[in-house]
């Protein structure tokens, strides 16, 4: 896997968009996924740190409501998360229920 070597040496920054179902999406709503999910995605072993944001202003939420940045040390890392129980039990009990979209990508720097 080219990209995998190529990137060995920078930190993986896996960025996480998600508009969530209007139930939701309010400013207690967002801030409460917010919150659980830095909790419950730093526990996952090779997760080096978990940032967790809202939308700012209304072009933003017009997109988005929340974005994660989870970060790892290698690239290797990143499977190993996404197929770990505790990310799948997450995402598919706790976000994808409240979540209309998501959009996922990884970046390295």
């Amino acid at each position: 896997m080219l990209i995998g070597r190529r990137y060995h040496l920078f930190m993986i920054t896996r960025t996480v968009l998600v508009k969530l179902i209007d139930e939701f999406s309010s400013l207690k709503g967002r801030a409460a996924i917010v919150s659980h999910g830095k909790v419950a995605l730093a526990a996952i072993p090779g997760v080096v740190s978990v940032d967790g944001v809202v939308a700012a202003d209304e072009a933003s939420l017009n997109s988005w409501d929340i974005m994660f940045q989870v970060r790892f040390s290698r690239l290797e890392d990143v499977e190993r998360y996404r197929v770990h129980p505790a990310h799948l039990a997450f995402l598919n009990d706790y976000l994808s229920p409240k979540a209309a979209f998501k959009k996922v990508w990884n970046w390295a720097g």
